[in-house]
């Protein structure tokens, strides 16, 4: 969920507008969703990015148009990266944009800003 300042009760206007701000970049920059297909049957295979391991032809998978164009996860490997929890609703955060690293979204606020010791929001 995107941080929420009326939970923040010492924001002052500056910084629940650089909250706003934050949440909306943060959205159009690295959150994707990913989606499940069957990878072809013409396919000769792909790599999954968590495990390693071959994703044949006409296997499901879940693609993840932010990480990189033809990178792949077997449904059950499509996790976090920091974590290793599973991605909830196939909901990602990419930081870079590329390269296969997913996170989740508490995780990836992490690597932008500290959480709020009173809320724990970023």
């Amino acid at each position: 969920h995107p941080p929420q300042p009326q939970f923040c009760h010492d924001l002052d206007e500056a910084e629940r507008r650089e909250l706003k701000l934050f949440a909306q970049r943060r959205k159009r920059e690295n959150l994707g969703q990913g989606s499940v297909r069957p990878l072809p049957l013409t396919s000769a295979g792909a790599v999954c990015q968590q495990c390693g391991g071959p994703v044949r032809g006409g296997a499901l998978a879940v693609f993840a148009g932010r990480a990189g164009l033809g990178l792949c996860w077997h449904p059950q490997c499509f996790q976090c990266h920091q974590c290793q929890q599973p991605l909830v609703d196939l909901v990602y955060f990419c930081p870079g944009g590329a390269g296969g690293r997913l996170l989740c979204g508490r995780h990836h606020g992490d690597t932008l800003r500290h959480r709020c010791p009173g809320c724990d929001e970023v």
